[in-house]
């Protein structure tokens, strides 16, 4: 009988098998890939400053950011500074301010579209268009940003100018109209090019115009107005997310003690003191360090902090504690409180004020913060004692009485043990000036804050975004849904691994 041998057929159906489930996971994992969400590169942007009335230095922006192009996050340029518009009969759309590296250089342009992507249009004598950018980024929208007229007469480098160079600043001049067959001014394009400001000299203002380079005596330099403080209000804090320590911390410790010769009243003052602290986080765009003041409910008076930095007071309090002793006798009071450490999430509106300017711009913030503080003092005290020996004073009466009767008569003895000089004390605690302590006012603010943060913190500016044409200066607007693209993939990158477990 002839055996038939069938195994080479298994190994084929298991390769094929195995074949099958690498392709699936190399699938997967370039799915994986695509479907991750990727962060753009960021570089710090430097504007200049005024130190004196002759020097100048460069500082590092609070509110601004080069932020490497990224063509497939749709929302991104909602953040970008606009340099102009890009007109045609089908086409109105803005342009934004770039850079590239060229020739280790790093040179200014503007941008434009083609089809669903932006380039960058070099203003460099080679003007060249490239795919590989970084966009000037205004992410916080607390951070102000204009175009400010210049002529070859005024004096100086303008404050908050941005550099582009090593002594040069992103500047413009408006692009040549032309006139058509009927004589009326027209033009295509980009309305402004976008080029350099170089203040050697009376400075000149450097551009691409017609695939040449131009220079001006007069055009437009982009520069940036920090605010020079901020108001925090409207706070809310998750509650489901805030968490509180107690610490049940001693304060003072004293002793009362009555050295006259009579039953009187003891009274003395205690002082202590406390460190109460404030941190409110920090959040994108705002510039840390500056005088900020936080309203919070039911506080009559601001406090005053430095954005992103952690904010300690000294406070004290005074308190007045008295009893009755008898003479020869002293009692030991102890104050205790909690001190209590809060953290908890939070949203609120922050307010960004200008020089020069009466309207302040707002937008909703979502930060963390941070408090320290006392609460809940209370006084311990001990038995009453001797102070000559420090025993014990009685407190309770222990004299007892026995009697025997008769028919013929009647005997009384009365054992007596040593009979209490007074009742137990009644110790008193009152506030002496100023009280510091107790409950804090996010200890209020969450009986009315929401059970989660729903409020997005990329909000547009809230007195700008029913106007955004008011004020020109003013970029970035809208919501960074970034994570969406993500978050809807996830469910479709589940079903394909359910189908490769099956398999």
């Amino acid at each position: 009988m002839t055996k038939v041998r069938v195994q080479p057929q298994k190994s084929t159906i298991s390769r094929m098998a195995s074949s099958s489930s690498c392709i699936i996971l190399g699938c997967l994992l370039v799915l994986i890939q695509s479907l991750a969400p990727v962060t753009a590169a960021e570089h710090p942007v430097f504007t200049h400053k005024n130190a004196s009335s002759v020097l100048g230095q460069l500082v590092t922006s609070s509110t601004l950011v080069w932020e490497s192009y990224d063509p497939v996050d749709a929302t991104q340029l909602q953040f970008a500074v606009e340099g102009g518009k890009y007109i045609t009969e089908d086409e109105h759309y803005p342009i934004y301010v770039c850079r590239v590296p060229i020739d280790g250089i790093q040179v200014s342009g503007h941008t434009e579209k083609i089809l669903q992507r932006h380039i960058c249009l070099a203003a460099h004598y080679k003007h060249g268009r490239y795919d590989n950018f970084d966009v000037l980024m205004n992410k916080g929208h607390l951070g102000k940003v204009g175009w400010r007229h210049w002529r070859k007469f005024d004096a100086g480098v303008p404050v908050g100018a941005i550099r582009i160079g090593d002594d040069s600043y992103i500047g413009r001049h408006r692009a040549p109209s032309q006139r058509n067959g009927e004589g009326v001014a027209t033009h295509w394009g980009a309305d402004f090019n976008l080029g350099h400001w170089e203040p050697l000299g009376l400075g000149k203002i450097r551009v691409i115009e017609n695939e040449r380079e131009k220079y001006y005596d007069d055009g437009e330099v982009l520069v940036e107005t920090e605010p020079f403080r901020y108001e925090l209000k409207n706070i809310k804090l998750d509650r489901l997310r805030t968490e509180t320590r107690v610490n049940m911390t001693e304060l003072v410790t004293r002793k009362l003690e009555n050295l006259e010769d009579k039953y009187s009243t003891v009274e003395t003052i205690f002082s202590y003191s406390f460190d109460y602290n404030q941190y409110w986080g920090s959040h994108e765009g705002v510039a840390r360090g500056l005088p900020t003041k936080i309203f919070e409910k039911d506080q009559a008076v601001p406090a005053e902090i430095n954005w992103a930095l952690k904010h300690t007071e000294k406070r004290s309090e005074n308190k007045a504690v008295h009893t009755k002793l008898w003479p020869g006798t002293a009692i030991n009071v102890t104050l205790r409180g909690n001190y209590v450490t809060l953290e908890a999430p939070y949203n609120g509106t922050l307010f960004a004020f200008y020089y020069g300017s009466d309207e302040s711009v707002s937008r909703t913030i979502s930060a963390e913060v941070r408090k320290s503080y006392l609460k809940e003092v209370k006084l311990e005290f001990s038995p009453v004692y001797w102070i000559e020996n420090g025993t014990l004073v009685p407190t309770t009466t222990t004299t007892t009485t026995t009697s025997t009767s008769t028919t013929t008569h009647a005997t009384t003895t009365s054992t007596n043990e040593p009979t209490p000089i007074n009742e137990p004390p009644l110790v008193h605690m009152k506030d002496q000036g100023v009280q510091h302590s107790g409950a804090d006012t996010l200890e209020k603010t969450l009986h009315d804050s929401p059970s989660s943060n729903e409020v997005n913190s990329h909000d547009a500016p809230e007195n700008m975004a029913s106007n955004p044409g008011k004020d020109v200066a003013l970029a970035g607007f809208g919501v960074n849904a970034a994570g969406s693209v993500f978050t809807e993939g996830s469910a479709f990158l589940t079903l394909l691994l359910t189908v490769f477990v099956s398999l």
